[in-house]
């Protein structure tokens, strides 16, 4: 069985408990590439929604009667998708700050059709301007909570236990956290300037530990020696990203084309990093006494 808490490598594509959840979510990524997708075009953003969503399905959380939580979900496609399975989906980001408007705009509130071009219920959508640290919601409120490429955004170490300890207040005992972030595969700590980069001991210290956490696994920290020898320079990824933004005015992932594939690890001076995803129960009240 493939892991739910690992570091993204490229054989997880071709798995069997991950393609067919690809190829679910993201219908219109067969329809532009063929068949064959997503073999030859791996790449690590769709990875984490994937993982995200099996996750919620094996661990009993996505159902019609899921309330879902989605802390810095920007125009997440996990956003889209959740909303034909379950009762509600709340995304949550900065999206009235004017800095963010690459990744979380305000479009959100006015046209979220235009960030998703497959099928998806806009009944069930809440876009709600909200800071992780600090989230305005009753304790014990969601089924499941994700969050995927956003915590490493969100400040310090401290910052991180603080949007963790939110994250735990608000999820109901027995519910489920899918946390995609950057793992740290060689070079110092903290990462880059405005991003995190965490390595096996901080992940385990700001989140895996904590005692009120169960792990579905052990985290599988190795990465594969063929996906080690695809990684690609941060700053030829960021020239594209800038490309495309110039030419769409904001960050649609459904429309990106990178220029190679895989496209998992980057990296930046001594810097190597990827994707890890972590799925995570929260302790029921019995359990944690």
């Amino acid at each position: 069985m493939l892991p739910y808490n690992k570091v993204c490598e490229v054989e997880d594509f071709t798995h069997p408990d991950l393609l067919p959840v690809l190829r679910e979510v993201y219908p219109h990524e067969l329809s532009r590439f063929g068949q064959n997708w997503p073999i030859g075009r791996e790449y690590r953003k769709e990875w984490e929604v994937a993982m995200s969503i099996r996750a919620f399905r094996d661990l009993g959380v996505l159902h019609p009667n899921a309330d879902v939580l989605g802390i810095g979900a920007g125009t997440e496609p996990t956003i889209f998708y959740l909303t034909n399975h379950v009762h509600r989906v709340y995304a949550t980001d900065l999206y009235l700050q004017e800095w963010q408007s690459e990744s979380a705009n305000v479009g959100m509130f006015l046209n979220p059709d235009r960030y998703w071009p497959s099928l998806w219920n806009p009944r069930r959508l809440v876009v709600q301007h909200m800071n992780a640290l600090d989230l305005k919601y009753e304790d014990d409120s969601f089924d499941a909570i994700f969050s995927s490429s956003s915590i490493e955004h969100f400040g310090g170490h401290d910052e991180i236990r603080q949007a963790v300890k939110e994250m735990a207040r608000v999820l109901k005992p027995g519910g489920v956290l899918s946390l995609a972030t950057e793992f740290r595969l060689a070079g110092p700590s903290p990462g880059m300037p405005g991003c995190l980069i965490f390595d096996e001991a901080e992940l385990t210290g700001l989140v895996l530990g904590s005692a009120l956490w169960e792990p579905a696994n052990p985290l599988v920290a190795s990465c594969s020696a063929l996906t080690r020898s695809a990684e690609r320079p941060y700053t030829e990824l960021l020239a594209v990203v800038q490309a495309h933004v110039a030419e769409y005015g904001e960050l649609f992932y459904h429309k990106l084309v990178w220029p190679e594939y895989p496209c998992l690890g980057l990296t930046y001076g001594p810097l190597a990093w990827t994707s890890v995803h972590l799925a995570i129960r929260k302790q029921s009240r019995q359990d944690s006494l």
